[in-house]
């Protein structure tokens, strides 16, 4: 019995990315985060964090609700956030601390392992911020 392998967090991410790419309210953009390595002239190394925060997920976007329609519409946007793990994978010690921060700052986020859970989330977060008018639904 061959078994087969899990699919890469890379490559569920792209597919993610590409599968809702063209969801026309949402802005989904890549957050890589880490450190960057510099030398100064003198040979002096020095570390630069780039990203987001320490934990942040991998995928943020704004998710666009309507907040008036017509003529004169308005609209509010969401922070929607998708952290993605391979199946059977656990959220960091750090990941889950920056997700509870920002969920209580009332970002939407979410935890995916394929492009059906990603989906799913994003109607989720269209189900729940749709009633609210500027605050989202518990």
């Amino acid at each position: 019995m061959t078994v087969k392998p899990l699919p890469l967090e890379a490559r569920i991410q792209r597919d993610i990315e590409a599968a809702l790419g063209s969801e026309q309210d949402l802005y989904l953009m890549r957050n890589s985060e880490g450190r960057a390595v510099y030398y100064s002239k003198d040979g002096k190394r020095y570390f630069v964090p780039y990203g987001l925060e320490v934990g942040s997920p991998d995928l943020v976007g704004m998710l666009r609700a309507p907040m008036r329609h017509g003529p004169n519409a308005e609209w509010l946007s969401y922070w929607f956030c998708l952290e993605i793990k391979r199946p059977g994978e656990e959220l960091s010690e750090d990941q889950v601390k920056c997700h509870a921060r920002w969920r209580a700052r009332g970002a939407l986020v979410y935890t995916v392992t394929s492009v059906e859970e990603a989906r799913k989330a994003l109607e989720d977060a269209r189900g729940r911020i749709a009633p609210a008018r500027g605050r989202i639904a518990p």
